[in-house]
């Protein structure tokens, strides 16, 4: 059986990577951030008092700093008052529970593309993966205990900074470990996360080579530790004491004792060590030992993709949002490559400041505004929809609809959250390449473009012409909505056979017989009432005055439709144009009675038009061009 093979993904910066996907950190733009993780009851109740928010209390502890902060000397553990001692403009945000949460899920959404399991926790020791474990699901459940715990070990326990991946004999499908560390570490990148990446035979061993392993700065997984199979005892040797899952109070203990590595406290004996490690002694001796059977809890991908942002500082402009926009669709784009999969409908909520919504929204009579106000539940928002002529799967083409939706809107209060929720799943198109150029044709790039002019103009605006069958020129063809692709594929062969064969049919049955009548090539919107004309006289198009030089009977139409209200009695003629009255006119005629004209036409001729006279009251009307 072959040696289990576990990925660690550590995010050292997570919680500070999901403030700045918010936006500015500062008014300034930038500054030293530090972040305090809190329960998702009180920041919920943070945003809904944004007006009478206050700071963060100065006894509260500060969780994680970025790497601006940590050189000013701001360290995690520290008291807010403390840090701000040291940096007067550092900026102090919240990340929830829930948000961590699911940004772990997002990263081991992608790296499930190349393994068979995912995890962002693991189980108990000598007991089996649950597989029906909730996604997401921390081993504390409830969030008041997450909330509540104080032991924050480099072990985690909760799931608070790592996903595992189990890729045992999985990895020469993509070259090999160094090349699935690669792969994974540019598709994390593209979550807008930075990662640092490990491999050994468990997740502990994984996770402390993550942690505490030595990563080159590079490629994403470039020159990332790799414990060979059966090594992980010697892979973990020379990382320091920290790097176990013991307590802070232990690792600072032995730290005195001048056991700095592990591989020191490895050659101790085992009797005395046993009895300084606390209460995970039997996990810390397994490890010394190089074995690590702990499971994974396999990570269950949610069937809707969600991705929701949480405004410290509301905004009010349409570029602040698309902002928040591009990266929330990179990540869902992310997510749908990694699962193969693509999207027909984008739902997007732009949750309302409360306050300043019933203060404008207030006023107002309308049903929309009553609306807004009466959705207590969620507040006021403002909610649409994209839908997408096909599903798609790619940021740019996701982005590009919900843009031109956005910039038709106003906001009716400023912006505290976007809530961005991708349904309609369906398997994403596979294309063949294309051996006659450096690439092939992309087949989304109608459909994207189509579902831009949706958002902008309307869906009912957009779609394929549909040839009917009918009499009257204008009612030939039909705007229709684009077909969906997977009703368009259940057309069977013998139907699209039996179609040919009635056209080639058709075909035959039209040899011998007379041309069909000619056909005006562009159809206005509306027909231009002309009054009652005939050959010399003038009549009024677009404010233009024009003589009709000759007219052409081309058919006639006896009371088509009979079975509707309104049925048609037309006479149908070409008719040429000319700037200037001309030569010779003629008296009215009726144009059932007029005879093919000349051939050649006048230099002064603008153009050939497509007319048809009532035949109930006499009055002609301009219908269209002819070529």
């Amino acid at each position: 059986m072959a040696a289990r093979r576990i990925v660690a993904i550590v995010l050292p910066q997570l919680a500070c990577e999901l403030v700045k996907q918010r936006g500015p950190v500062s008014p300034s733009g930038k500054a030293p951030l530090a972040v305090i993780i809190g329960g998702e009851e009180e920041r919920r109740a943070a945003l809904a008092a944004r007006s009478e928010r206050e700071a963060p209390a100065p006894v509260a502890v500060i969780d994680v700093v970025d790497d601006e902060a940590r050189r000013y000397g701001v360290r995690p553990g520290q008291k807010v008052v403390e840090a701000a001692a040291l940096v007067a403009h550092l900026a102090i945000h919240r990340v929830t529970f829930a948000e961590i949460d699911a940004a772990l899920g997002r990263v081991a959404e992608v790296a499930l593309g190349l393994g068979a399991t995912a995890a962002i926790q693991l189980g108990e020791q000598g007991a089996p993966a649950r597989a029906g474990a909730r996604a997401g699901a921390p081993r504390a459940s409830r969030p008041g205990e997450r909330a509540a715990s104080v032991a924050r070990s480099p072990w985690g326990d909760g799931p608070y900074d790592t996903v595992w991946l189990d890729i045992t004999g999985a990895s020469h499908l993509v070259g090999g470990e160094e090349a699935l560390l690669g792969d994974l570490g540019e598709r994390v990148a593209a979550l807008g996360h930075r990662a640092r990446l490990a491999i050994a035979d468990g997740p502990r061993l994984a996770q402390a080579l993550a942690r505490f392993g030595a990563h080159a700065d590079g490629a994403p997984g470039a020159d990332a530790p790799i414990a060979p199979p059966g090594k992980g005892a010697q892979a973990i040797g020379p990382l320091p004491v920290q790097a176990l899952p013991v307590e802070r109070e232990v690792a600072s203990f032995l730290v005195r004792l001048g056991v700095l590595r592990v591989e020191d406290l490895a050659r101790l004996p085992r009797a005395q060590v046993a009895a300084r490690l606390g209460p995970r002694t039997v996990e810390v001796m397994e490890l010394l030992a190089g074995r690590d059977p702990v499971p994974l809890l396999p990570y269950e991908v949610p069937r809707l993709i969600e991705e929701e942002v949480l405004f410290d500082d509301p905004v009010e402009s349409a570029e602040s949002l698309l902002f928040v926009l591009r990266g929330m669709t990179s990540r869902i784009a992310s997510r749908l490559a990694a699962r193969g999969e693509a999207c027909g409908r984008l739902n997007v909520a732009i949750a309302y400041d409360r306050s300043i919504a019933r203060l404008r929204l207030g006023d107002r009579d309308d049903d929309v505004a009553a609306a807004l106000l009466e959705d207590e539940e969620r507040g006021p928002s403002l909610r649409f929809h994209v839908d997408m002529p096909v599903p798609l799967s790619d940021a740019g083409d996701l982005l590009r609809p919900l843009k031109a939706k956005l910039e038709r809107i106003e906001l009716a209060a400023p912006a505290v959250g976007v809530h961005l929720i991708a349904s309609r799943i369906a398997r994403a198109r596979r294309v063949q390449l294309d051996l006659s150029r450096d690439r092939s044709v992309d087949p989304d790039s109608l459909p994207a473009l189509l579902a831009e002019l949706s958002a902008e103009i309307g869906a009912e605006r957009v779609g394929v012409l549909e040839v009917a069958d009918a009499h009257r020129p204008e009612a030939r063809s039909r705007l229709v909505p684009v077909p969906d692709e997977a009703a368009a594929g259940r057309t069977s062969a013998a139907a699209r056979a039996r179609a040919a064969a009635e056209q080639g049919a058709a075909g035959e049955r039209a040899e011998g017989a007379d041309a069909p009548a000619p056909e005006p090539a562009r159809l206005l919107a509306q027909p231009i009432p002309l009054g009652r004309v005939g050959r010399g006289a003038i009549v009024a198009v677009d404010r233009h005055l024009y003589a009709i030089e000759r007219l052409s009977f081309v058919m006639r139409l006896d009371a088509v439709e009979w079975w509707t209200p309104t049925p048609a009695s037309r006479d149908y003629a070409r008719a040429w144009l000319v700037s200037g009255a001309p030569s010779g006119r003629a008296a009215p005629a009726r144009l059932g009675e007029l005879r093919s004209p000349r051939d050649g036409a006048s230099a002064s001729s603008c153009g050939e038009a497509w007319i048809y006279v009532d035949r109930a009251t006499g009055e002609a009307f301009l219908q269209g061009w002819c070529e």
